[in-house]
Parts: C-alpha cells; sequence; structure tokens
C-alpha cells in the first residue's frame, strides 16, 4: 500500500504517485493534507487513513506486507497513534527532509528525495515489473462494499439534515478547480470521508486551530481569484470568526461559507454525554449552544445568507451560493445525533 502526505501535494507529484500507484498495483491512501491528490473514486484511492478516516483506509494499511510513505512525517493522526500501519511492518518512506525518516517507525528504508522526482524515478525502474493485483482488488472490494453502506445515508431526506447528505451534495455542486477548506474536528471528518474530489481540486484542512477554515478560505480566494472557493465549517467553529463576514463583504470577495449548523460541538457529545453519567446537572450546558440563524447574522453584515433546513433545497442553495459575485452563508440545520464515520482500529488496540 501507499500513503500519501502533504510533502506529496507539495512537490506537485500527483501524476507521478498515481502512475507509480497502478504500476505497483498498490492502493492509495492519503493524509488529511493529501486529500484529493488523486481522484478518491478511482479504484486505487482507500480514502484518508488515521484518526479522521472512513474503516476502510485503516484495514488496508494495517494489512499490508509493506508501505510505501510519501511526503508524510507519519505523526499521530495519519496513523492513528502509530498503530496503522502496524509496529514492525516493512516501510519504504520518501521525504524531502531526511530528518523526518524513521522518526517515528524504526526500520524504515530511507530514500531521502523530492517526491515527485522519487517517484517517477521508481516508475521508471518498475516499468516492466509483473504484478500480481490481488490485494489491490481486495481493497476496491472492501470499499465499495463501505460506499454502499453509506449510500442510504447520502440520498437521506431526514429532517434535521444529515450531515452525510450535505456532503455528497458538495460534492456534487464543486466545479472541477475548485478549493475545500475545512475546519478541523466534525468538519474535517466529514469531509475527508464523505466528499468525493478529484485534481485540480484542492483541499485544505486545519492544522488542529478551531474556526481556522473561514479566515484560511479568505485566504484561498486572494490568493486564487479565479477558483472557486467553499468553506465547510460548523457552527462551533464559525463563531470564533464570524467578525470577518465584513471583511469577506468589504472586499468582495465571491466565496461559500457552509456552515453545518447542529446546534453544538457534535464530535464531543457522546463523550460529554458519557462522562456525566447518572450525576445531577446537565451536560446539554457545556456543549449544545444556539439555535443561530446563521443566514440571518449574514445578512446583519451585508452578506447574503440561505438558510437550509430541507434536504431537497441542498442543491439549489449551493448553485446559487457558487454563482453569487460576493460571499454567501448557506446555514444548514443538520442533526447533532449523527456520527462521522469512525475510523477502524486494529483488534489489539480495541
Amino acid at each position: 500500500a501507499i500513503v500519501a502526505g502533504a510533502g506529496t501535494v507539495l512537490s506537485g507529484a500527483g501524476e507521478a504517485l498515481h502512475r507509480l500507484a497502478r504500476l505497483l498495483a498498490a492502493p492509495v491512501a492519503t493524509s488529511l493534507g493529501a486529500r484529493g491528490i488523486i481522484d478518491t473514486r478511482d479504484p486505487l484511492s482507500i480514502g484518508t487513513v488515521g484518526g479522521y478516516g472512513a474503516p476502510p483506509a485503516n484495514e488496508i494499511v494495517h494489512a499490508a506486507d509493506c508501505v510505501l510513505v510519501v511526503g508524510s512525517h507519519l505523526g499521530d493522526q495519519p496513523t492513528l497513534d502509530w498503530r496503522v500501519p502496524a509496529p514492525g511492518t516493512r516501510i519504504v518512506q520518501i521525504d524531502a527532509d531526511p530528518a523526518e525518516i524513521g522518526r517515528n517507525y524504526p526500520h524504515t528504508l530511507p530514500l531521502p528525495a523530492d517526491p515527485r522526482t522519487a517517484l517517477e524515478a521508481l516508475a521508471e525502474m518498475l516499468a516492466a515489473t509483473p504484478r500480481d493485483d490481488a490485494f489491490a482488488r481486495r481493497a476496491a472490494d472492501r470499499m465499495a462494499a463501505w460506499r454502499a453502506a453509506m449510500a442510504p445515508h447520502f440520498a437521506s431526506d431526514a429532517v434535521p439534515i444529515r450531515p452525510d447528505r450535505l456532503c455528497a451534495a458538495i460534492t456534487e455542486a464543486l466545479p472541477k478547480d475548485a478549493i475545500l477548506v475545512a475546519d478541523t474536528g466534525y468538519s474535517g471528518i466529514w469531509t475527508a470521508t464523505c466528499v468525493e474530489l478529484a485534481p485540480p481540486q484542492t483541499y485544505l484542512r486545519a492544522a488542529g486551530s478551531l474556526g481556522w477554515s473561514f479566515p484560511a478560505a479568505i485566504g484561498a480566494k486572494c490568493a486564487c481569484p479565479d477558483r472557486p472557493v467553499l468553506c465547510f465549517a460548523g457552527d462551533g467553529a464559525i463563531h470564533y470568526h464570524l467578525g470577518e463576514l465584513e471583511t469577506a463583504r468589504r472586499l468582495g470577495l465571491p466565496l461559500v461559507v457552509v456552515i453545518n449548523n447542529n446546534g453544538g460541538f457534535g464530535q464531543g457529545l457522546p463523550n460529554v454525554r458519557r462522562l456525566q453519567g447518572n450525576r445531577p446537572g446537565n451536560f446539554a450546558e457545556i456543549i449544545r449552544f444556539g439555535p443561530t440563524d446563521f443566514a440571518a447574522v449574514a445578512r446583519a453584515f451585508g452578506v447574503r445568507g440561505i438558510r437550509v433546513e430541507d434536504p431537497a433545497a441542498i442543491a439549489p442553495a449551493l448553485k446559487d451560493a457558487l454563482a453569487h459575485p460576493g460571499p454567501v452563508v448557506v446555514d444548514v440545520a443538520t442533526d447533532i445525533e449523527v456520527r462521522a464515520p469512525e475510523p477502524w482500529i486494529p483488534e489489539e488496540h480495541r
């Protein structure tokens, strides 16, 4: 299997990565920072690996006899706290920074090099080498089964709206050259598992700071004025930088802010509820808030605001927002009880 990290993106190595993956018949997982470097619907793509990924990626990387790591330092998040790949797995690591190689996994074969240059050289060396594609076929079958299980959620007409239904609509609405900026927490998990991407679309994710996505989306639009920019944030995250609506309006930036508005911090809800147990008090006091009509808030800033409460209205709202010549807030009322896909954990660590 192959694990591609953000260094692969910085190197512009997407085509070289895809070519080598086809030659090796190797399933490709990515960190959050490399999501979309190859088409996420490609038969060799197995999604995001680690703590923010859907189950198949962790299962497949954990089962691999050898993992080629490209442009990733193999930190705690893409390795599920260094459990995927399994300790002792043979690893070949390509990185432009030699200090990153073998830092978190011992017995790593080092290939210090620019990722694109190294991948292109490996492809030339291995071009005529026959490969068994049985592992890749098993991986593709596992991905197909997971997608089939998720399909009813992607098409759900439930109210409040399921976040995975919202993500499916974003997949369909995103222009081919769009930049998707996702916040951390559940915004990162939902988009990294349920929004499909393909080059030249770009995925930018928050590196740990809640609320980062909206000002980052403003920055992305300033840097790439000719590309559509869509920000995906929860209501908890958007509160951190809500005042930047004035900035977006003043600069006249045509960007879309989609708010997954569930009235609380959805990711932490089960843990807070569990910790409360049967003790006196109301756990909702520390994790629930609102309700807030962010479309109305946007209009108070002089920004276009669209409120969505019906799943059938998501697609028209996104189409309208992406065509608007200025900033637009699409405030989507979602169900806080719906859980995002959870990562597969190796049996020995459960």
